[in-house]
């Protein structure tokens, strides 16, 4: 007898035997039990996950008259001739190569004659997006009133290029990709058939890399038991896929999380000697560190044999989830750099060292914000003559009245810390200024003044300025009629007359002298708490403001 290869032996020939389509299945024994049979069906998915089989097991299943339950029988002829491909009712079209307007109208002529010997005339049209608009436009009308003995399965990986008026005329499945353990046991299924023995860590390197396509999986594992006479190992595998040695692959990603640009470096030229296709070998390092990832973040996601669950936990612990992200970043646009400017080695190079050198610079955030209360506690417990890092010099002031006596600078001193607020009277002055203000002048005229801040107060003169973003402000209290407003309730408020002056780059500032930028990074880097800030963060001064 001829040899016959495992993906036709091993396809399936009962609905119970197709892998990981269950929400499919199921869906179709339902209505084949209620009689609830559509005419027309759209099977979606990626390659070699069962569309076209689940379509034939569809077909014996609606012909067939001895079936149990909503399963075919595959005894009886119809179910014989449909499972050999003889039946003259089950009519498969390949529309990447019968795709035109000429193939669509024979359909329709053909469509009106009843079946030979079966009860229903289906039609599986496969790669259903390759035929053109004419030839869409032709099958429509047909695709929506077909005769009562037919049915149309129409399967593609590509849905978005069926036409919508299509779709709303089928009812439409989804096929999902198998999973690693999906592919694995259907191998070692097949294997035990033929009384081959291989190892679980090289099937699952062949599920791997068949991204999760049975078939696919099938034919590597059929293509590498002709390559190895049956001893089949995870090297031999590794080998064929042109991995070149997966422990070489293996080193290479931990001397790559050791930051170790000669190891890596030697790493690859083993692999290039091991006659490893450099460009495969790329695709599973993206693959492998995207696994660390999100082994990190949720190892339960991750579908992997044991002994590479294990790899990646040891793994993993060597690194955090930013790094391995910029990790993955990098290798991905080092596999587009290589498709457009070629250079595989080189550029496949230029990466590792580029990933040798990647600093794990992260903080976590637990950390981050017990520094900043460590920071915070250290402030709050400097002595109160102490300059503050916010440039608020504190003067033990204790009256309403008695803080108008002198003029003190309180330059970007606004704050939200209750703390710094009681323990600074010209800022407790500008508060009760505000709220006066605000109950015996104008909520508007308030509501203006809030944004600005307190530079200087004396005996006559009250000085307040505006950050650059509150400009419209400004604006509105320079005009006359409100300051002249303001001013009548400070005297009423101060109990003297007050002048407000709005400061400007011209305007004198008592207790202001020249200080160049030099200066002031002198005073700021001999401030304590500076000092704590730089020293926490390991951080440095960019620029001083007064």
């Amino acid at each position: 007898m001829p040899y016959i290869v495992l993906a036709r032996r091993g396809r399936p020939q009962l609905f119970a035997n197709v892998v990981g389509q269950e929400h499919v299945t199921r869906t179709l024994q339902n209505a084949i039990s209620s009689g609830r049979i559509a005419h027309a069906y759209l099977f979606t998915g990626p390659r070699g996950v069962g569309k076209t089989t689940v379509a034939r097991i569809f077909s014996k299943a609606v012909n067939c008259k001895y079936k149990k339950g909503s399963e075919p029988c595959n005894e009886c002829n119809s179910c014989v001739e449909i499972s050999s491909g003889r039946s003259m009712d089950i009519i498969e079209i390949d529309a990447a190569s019968n795709r035109g307007i000429d193939e669509i109208r024979d359909l329709r002529e053909n469509v009106k004659f009843a079946p030979v010997s079966s009860e229903y005339k289906v039609y599986i049209i496969d790669e259903a997006h390759m035929l053109t608009t004419e030839a869409f436009n032709a099958l429509l009308k047909t695709l929506e009133e077909p005769p009562h003995h037919v049915i149309f399965i129409l399967a593609t990986t590509e849905p978005h290029k069926i036409p919508a008026t299509i779709l709303s005329r089928c009812q439409r499945f989804d096929f999902r990709i198998l999973t690693r353990s999906e592919i694995t046991d259907k191998l070692k299924e097949l294997l035990v058939s033929d009384n081959i023995s291989v190892n679980d860590e090289a099937l699952s390197l062949i599920a791997e890399n068949a991204d999760g396509s049975l078939r696919d999986a099938e034919s590597i594992l059929d293509q590498m038991l002709s390559f190895s006479n049956d001893d089949l190992g995870t090297e031999e595998v590794s080998r064929f896929l042109g991995l070149g040695s997966y422990q070489l692959l293996d080193s290479l990603v931990e001397n790559v999380l050791k930051n170790d640009s000669a190891k890596s470096l030697e790493s690859l030229n083993a692999l290039a000697d091991h006659g490893a296709d450099l460009s495969q070998c790329l695709k599973k390092l993206v693959s492998y560190f995207r696994d660390l990832m999100v082994y990190k973040i949720n190892p339960d996601l991750i579908d992997a044999a044991e002994t590479k669950a294990q790899r990646l936990a040891e793994l993993s612990k060597n690194a955090s989830v930013e790094k391995l992200m910029k990790v993955v970043r990098l290798l991905t646009l080092t596999e587009s750099d290589i498709k457009q400017l070629g250079y595989e080695r080189l550029n496949f190079e230029l990466a590792l060292i580029k990933l040798c050198r990647l600093k794990d610079e992260s903080i976590p955030l637990d950390k981050v914000l017990g520094k900043l209360q460590e920071i915070e506690s250290r402030i709050y417990n400097v002595a109160p003559e102490t300059p503050m890092a916010s440039g608020i010099v504190a003067e033990p002031e204790t009256a309403y009245s008695d803080a108008m006596v002198g003029s003190v600078d309180v330059t970007e001193s606004k704050t939200d810390s209750p703390e710094l607020k009681e323990s600074d009277p010209l800022n407790s002055t500008w508060t009760n200024i505000l709220k006066d203000i605000k109950d015996k002048c104008s909520p508007a005229l308030h509501a203006i003044l809030k944004e600005s801040y307190l530079v200087s107060v004396d005996d006559s003169t009250l000085i307040v300025d505006f950050d650059p973003k509150f400009s419209w402000h400004r604006e509105q209290l320079n005009d006359s009629g409100n300051k002249k407003l303001i001013e009548s309730n400070l005297k009423e408020i101060m109990g003297k007359t007050m002048k407000l002056v709005i400061r400007t780059n011209d305007t004198p500032n008592k207790n202001d002298t020249p200080v160049s930028q030099k200066d002031m990074r002198v005073d700021a880097m001999q401030d304590e708490s500076v000092k704590m800030v730089l020293e926490i963060f390991n951080g440095r001064i960019v620029d001083v403001k007064r």
